[in-house]
């Protein structure tokens, strides 16, 4: 069989898989549809995601101006590309900015041979090209292969472009389910010319640069022929949780690996399946029959469209652990560039490295933007002002005519809503400080039973423990959550922003890319469909988001949302104030963690904080079609705090509680006392006992159960 009969195997199996996915979603997307038709494009989305994309498009026209006044940062017009010119320019001209990037993939560079098109790619970088798993699931389908641009057609013919050599050797990675490949492209092309000339299209983390109902514009080698700019009948349907968008743009074989963009020619999904008709699990011809392999694609009835997010193909890079040193810093090269323009532009008109232009909001609009989560710079917004909406909503920002639009968060004006940044340089994670209390009392972190050593994480038979901001952690490879975390905690208001979780910006997961991914659970295996199971942290976000300047505040708080740091915990436990479909509960673990840092805000704010799940031989287990996992009930946790005696001396007092999912506490004291949570504490060697997780003598010894 032939690499290019493999190619279509591979193809038709992905456009059945992308055919399931939307058959799973005809209900709502008939119901979205609806919303759309009536009431136009963006009614389908929910009232967050209007106004995130209103607020995004104002700071990206906002950079459009900023660039015409010769302010605007060459780092950030490179990230944003062809955009700005949409925003001033035709659409046909930003069209072919956005195109030069754009390869087709060719079958040879041997020049004694008729190269053949067989798919497209696109440049994301200035040494690495994208396209799809099925058209190169492995390194060695990628070998002897070429990336062709420029092969345009014109009023005066088809131009033979410029090619150059893939080099798989050089980089190469992949995923499956997500259908993307990502290899190098040697510097210097077959003819000469330096793949520097060509650009690259911007890749970004952000969510929120399309609408349902707006259009998709697809630029693509259809047939391994001519460039073609698909940008009729072009709608997005659906945004799928998963990682993937449907719509209608047209598409042809020779397409896979091809950049779908937003209208103002922003990447938003690689294009990888048509989505054909099936009934009983048999794809549907043209002429309304079953079809057959040898009647062609062109005979397939195609119904959409499906590309991968952006946004999801970024996650799962962050999840990659490359050994190679050269290749691990191509990666953290690309992902440095992923952080979202808009909010670049947003940070530096904060900072008054731009000078803003001033924009009048109206106080119905700012009390709208504060309610969906667009922080506020000014006070004026009452507390407990409530907004319900009913139905489809847009949010418009307005300025005065002579002005352009801006978001900027000085006093009386809007700060763009952001997704969490996290510090991309894992080597100078500082980790948990033993002597963090001071006064030379040391709080080692845990080890683990000789029993249990078996099931940790190792590399080089040693236990690997991962330092992030202010705390460290073990994962237990076997159950895929982590073993023990120690953390460093400091409740002193000089330390913390005071301005509320929206200052970090929208909650936002993510794989340790040092450890495999396959011994972290993530979103699709448990938390998402687990629809009351809440992604629960062990190192609580509010203990370890301190520090001494905004960037250490920052990236302390993000470095909380590492899958690592997560683990399955219901609602009602997990939240102080789990909602109103649980009336009258206050959350175990929640209500705890806040009891917690209550009693530390006086005298002394500092706590070293030692906690992690029970794992239990008899935990429950759920599979929801990605594999069974087990979910603890129970949690332990160990505050260890520094106290004086009348003399001024120092020592070390160790509390240590159990607390379980089956539980629910009411009320909690008003000191950092056992209090109203005596029933829960537990002695230090029946955490072990339970949990196989061992404490330092000296915990031991100050444990206050002890006796």
């Amino acid at each position: 069989m032939s690499q290019l009969d493999l190619l279509r195997d591979r193809r038709r199996e992905t456009m059945l898989a992308a055919a399931r996915r939307w058959s799973e979603r005809s209900s709502v997307r008939t119901a979205d549809t609806a919303s759309v038709a009536t009431f136009g494009p963006g009614a389908a989305d929910s009232p967050m995601r209007q106004a995130r994309f209103s607020a995004r498009q104002a700071v990206l026209r906002q950079a459009a101006g900023l660039r015409q006044r010769g302010q605007l940062p060459f780092f950030i017009e490179r990230k944003i590309g062809p955009t700005l010119d949409f925003l001033s320019a035709a659409p046909s001209q930003a069209a072919v900015k956005a195109g030069r990037p754009v390869a087709r993939i060719v079958s040879t560079i041997d020049p004694r041979l008729q190269a053949e098109g067989f798919a497209t790619g696109f440049l994301i970088s200035p040494s690495l090209l994208i396209t799809n798993w099925h058209v190169f699931p492995d390194a060695a389908s990628a070998e002897g292969t070429g990336a062709n641009f420029l092969h345009d057609a014109d009023e005066h013919g088809l131009a033979l472009g410029v090619t150059f050599a893939i080099r798989p050797s050089d980089f190469f990675v992949s995923d499956e389910r997500l259908d993307f490949a990502i290899v190098a492209v040697a510097q210097k092309a077959l003819t000469g010319e330096d793949l520097a000339s060509i650009g690259s299209v911007g890749i970004s983390e952000a969510t929120s640069k399309i609408l349902k109902g707006q259009p998709i514009e697809i630029i693509q080698y259809p047939d391994g022929g001519a460039k073609q700019y698909a940008t009729r009948n072009n709608r997005l349907l659906d945004i799928l949780d998963e990682g993937f968008l449907h719509y209608e743009t047209d598409t042809l074989e020779g397409s896979s690996g091809a950049p779908a963009f937003a209208s103002t020619w922003e990447l938003v999904a690689l294009h990888h399946a048509g989505i054909p008709e099936v009934r009983n699990g048999q794809i549907i011809s043209t002429d309304n029959t079953p079809w057959s392999e040898e009647m062609g694609d062109d005979k397939v009835h195609w119904i959409a469209n499906e590309g991968a997010r952006i946004s999801a193909i970024i996650q799962a890079l962050a999840k990659l652990q490359l050994t190679d040193p050269r290749k691990a810093k191509m990666l953290g090269d690309l992902l440095s560039g992923t952080t979202d323009p808009a909010d670049d532009v947003s940070q530096m008109l904060a900072t008054g490295v731009i000078a803003p232009e001033k924009v009048r909001i109206e106080s119905g609009q700012r009390a709208a933007l504060n309610t969906l989560g667009i922080g506020l710079g000014s006070s004026e917004m009452a507390s407990g002002t409530n907004l319900n909406f009913s139905g489809p909503v847009t949010i418009h920002v307005y300025a005065p005519t002579t002005q352009t639009p801006v978001l900027a968060p000085a006093a009386g004006e809007v700060a763009l809503e952001k997704t969490l940044r996290f510090d991309p340089n894992y080597e100078d994670r500082e980790g948990y400080d033993t002597a963090f209390l001071g006064d030379g009392i040391e709080v080692p972190m845990p080890t683990v039973a000789a029993g249990r050593q078996n099931e940790m994480y190792k590399e080089g038979g040693d236990i690997v423990i991962l330092p992030y901001h202010h705390y460290s952690l073990a994962m237990n490879k076997n159950r895929r959550l982590q073993m023990w975390s120690a953390a460093n905690v400091d409740y002193d208001a000089n330390l913390r922003q005071q301005s509320g979780r929206a200052f970090f910006g929208t909650d936002r997961w993510i794989g340790d890319p040092r450890i495999p991914a396959s011994v972290q659970i993530a979103d699709p295996e448990f938390y998402q469909p687990a629809t009351q199971i809440d992604r629960g942290h062990i190192v609580r976000r509010e203990d370890s988001a301190w520090g001494a300047t905004p960037k250490e505040l920052e990236f302390s708080n993000s470095d909380t949302f590492h899958w690592t740091n997560c683990t399955p915990q219901h609602a009602a436990f997990n939240r102080a104030s789990p909602g109103r479909e649980y009336e009258g509960i206050k959350g175990l673990w929640g209500s705890f963690e806040n009891y917690v840092q209550k009693s530390l805000q006086h005298e002394d704010t500092k706590a070293c904080i030692l906690a992690g799940p029970v794992l239990a031989d008899d935990d429950p287990s759920k599979d929801f079609g990605m594999g069974e996992i087990k979910y603890p009930v129970t949690f332990w946790k160990v505050v260890a705090v520094k106290v004086r005696d009348a003399g001024g001396g120092a020592s070390l007092r160790t509390y240590g509680f159990v607390l379980s999912q089956a539980d629910v506490v009411d009320r909690f004291g008003i000191e950092f006392a056992p209090g109203q949570y005596a029933r829960d504490q537990k002695r230090l060697t029946e955490i072990t006992q339970m949990t196989g997780v061992e404490f330092h003598q000296g915990l031991l010894e100050a444990d206050t159960k002890r006796a």
